[in-house]
């Protein structure tokens, strides 16, 4: 017994000394790392505000088209890729989709462009396009509405609600950096889009994008991701692009690659205000900063501007530090701060040391640090006046309705060119069916040119007319704007009736109308090279009295009372003379009962007397 004690002794050791080598070796020739990115850019921004732009990359395991998740012998492996993700596409035969959650107003005269040269940018609200493949266009509509609620319930949103009154077939816009494969020669791909503007966005949006992440909010970048710090900021941003990848060698193996972006303009001096005053309340005036060369006692006080110095920490915006980089990337977290060197400096906070680099990027290391304090990341000025030179839009676009009537109204449009060289871009735009547009309307006059004409502008024009109920309207037109100047587009409307139940719950409040999508193209290639939006429209229609069915029920009602009492009393009560009543009510009265019962009781006592 003790020499078969002694073998099983002998037997763990080399089973350990053969195990640690295994692992030494699995450690030394195959890497553990999975493929995830994440990287953080901060910018700061005229008027003491502050652009952060937080970027995540995964990209899926290699799998086989033509073998299907549901066959038999088929198998799914996950990584770092979200494992919702792959079966909603393979059910809905998508091959790409992107998802916009926007908020807020961009001041493009004061940021310039918008961040990833507005490509990860959405209308305000939520909005969906995707290439799906399809057999025909119903079955591609088919498949569409079943991804829309497959990511309203992914991402708690009102996705459901798109219908194929909310649904275009964009032709030109929204075009696809990247060709998407078709698994199947017989069928087609089909580019859907839909937008809900008038979708509030907030935290429960968040929380499953972040779920969605490996990290899952737990280290790295994810950490700092907070509903309360970015749905305060002036504007924000959450996009999700998935999009399917196969080489064209000829390898029959594809994957998935998923990336995700949280943008946010914010203004520093708010924002540290909310973190010290959680409620809004009166700053004392010991805490005022008065210019001294007015006049100000306790009553008056004349403010001076932001200062122009600061030491900014990330901790400080979103009230923790970063937990860490992620412990599991092909490469290590990076923060990088896109600032002026001769007024900014940047530094990397570790166990209370500062460091900095050349370029303002920084790695965190996927060890913790020796505290477990987290990364802090500072940024500091002289004079925050002076930042980064920002890239000039290359056009403005405004929107809004004219007119003020119940019946008519219509939209004007104005573009400002203000380069030396033409804009070439494509206009899109959504209009609901109950926006009846007529195009024969259409007028476009410029306020620097009077020889211009409608040719002249619009080479390209398409416009799909809406159905009540069914489609909505759909205008996509190719433009040239010439260099140094204004283009007007106009044209008319009227304003459908609707049905008494298609009124939402705040009628009054009107109807959001899609914004406007403007893609501009390079004059080179024709290929996008920047996109934006336009704000929302705000559409009144003609609102029925919706206290008049209350009225109604009310007076039915009481007419309803009335004429059954006297139905009740005719058909109960006995018609009778007043003497005859006079007589009954003697007989049958409480008069007469009381008598009755003052003699019932007198003959009681009498006969016990007796």
């Amino acid at each position: 017994m003790i020499g078969s004690l002694a073998y099983c002794i002998l037997g763990t050791l080399l089973l350990g000394a053969v195990a640690q080598d295994t692992a030494a070796q699995i450690g030394v020739n195959d890497s553990l790392w999975y493929p995830y990115d994440e990287t953080l850019l901060l910018k700061p921004l005229p008027n003491n505000d502050l652009l952060l732009s937080f970027t995540f990359q995964l990209q899926s395991e290699p799998f086989d088209p033509a073998v299907s998740s549901q066959s038999f012998d088929a198998y799914e492996y996950y990584t770092t890729f979200p494992r919702a993700i792959p079966p909603l596409l393979e059910s809905t035969a998508t091959r790409q989709f992107h998802l916009r959650f926007t908020r807020g107003f961009w001041d493009a005269l004061s940021w310039g462009q918008l961040p990833h040269g507005g490509k990860q940018a959405g209308a305000s609200g939520v909005e969906l396009w995707s290439l799906v493949q399809a057999a025909d266009q119903e079955q591609a509509f088919q498949n569409w509405k079943k991804l829309a609620n497959s990511l309203s319930g992914l991402f708690c949103s009102s996705l459901n609600f798109v219908d194929e009154s909310r649904t275009t077939f964009p032709r030109r816009s929204y075009a696809s950096g990247s060709a998407s494969p078709l698994f199947n020669d017989t069928e087609n791909l089909y580019l859907l889009r839909a937008s809900l503007p008038n979708e509030p966005i907030c935290t429960e949006n968040l929380t499953p994008f972040i779920k969605l992440l490996p990290t899952r909010g737990h280290s790295g970048l994810t950490s700092l991701l907070d509903g309360h710090k970015l749905f305060d900021s002036l504007w924000n941003s959450i996009s999700l692009d998935i999009t399917t990848v196969c080489p064209e060698d000829g390898d029959s193996l594809c994957h998935y690659e998923m990336e995700a972006h949280v943008d946010m303009a914010t203004h520093v001096p708010s924002a540290l205000a909310r973190n010290e005053r959680p409620i809004p309340k009166p700053v004392d005036g010991s805490s005022l900063r008065c210019d001294t060369d007015k006049p100000f006692d306790s009553y008056q006080c004349f403010p001076l501007p932001d200062p122009s110095e600061t030491h900014l920490k990330l901790s400080q915006l979103f009230a923790k530090p970063i937990k860490n980089g992620n412990l599991f990337a092909n490469r290590p977290t990076k923060i990088c701060a896109d600032v002026d060197r001769s007024t900014w400096k940047a530094y990397l906070s570790v166990d209370d040391t500062m460091f900095s680099t050349h370029d303002n990027c920084f790695e965190l290391s996927n060890d913790q640090n020796e505290s477990g304090s987290g990364y802090d990341f500072v940024l500091e000025s002289s004079d925050t006046t002076q930042v980064s030179p920002v890239d000039p839009v290359p056009i403005h676009v405004g929107r809004s309705l004219t007119g003020n009537g119940q019946d008519r109204g219509g939209i004007r449009t104005a573009f400002h060119n203000d380069n030396d060289t033409p804009v070439k871009l494509i206009y899109f735009e959504s209009l609901p069916w109950f926006v009846r547009v007529y195009l024969s309307s259409l007028q476009i006059t410029s306020t620097t040119s009077s020889q211009l004409q409608e040719d002249d502008i619009i080479i390209d024009k398409y416009y799909l007319q809406a159905a009540d109920r069914q489609r909505p309207a759909h205008l996509e037109f190719t433009m040239i704007i010439p260099a140094h100047s204004d283009i007007v587009m106009t044209y008319q409307f009227d304003k459908a009736l609707l049905q008494f139940a298609e009124y939402p719950p705040d009628a009054n409040h009107g109807f959001e109308i899609d914004a406007a999508v403007i893609t501009v193209l390079s004059p080179e290639s024709g290929s996008p090279v920047y996109e934006m939006r336009t704000s929302t429209l705000l559409l009144s229609l003609s609102t029925p009295d919706f206290s008049m069915p209350y009225n109604v029920i009310i007076l039915t009602s009481t007419i309803m009372g009335l004429i059954f009492g006297m139905l009740y009393n005719l058909m109960v009560k006995r018609i009778v003379t007043v003497e005859e009543a006079d007589k009954i009510m003697l007989h049958s009265g409480l008069k007469y009962k009381l008598l009755k019962l003052k003699e019932k009781l007198l003959r009681t006592k009498q006969t016990k007397i007796d």
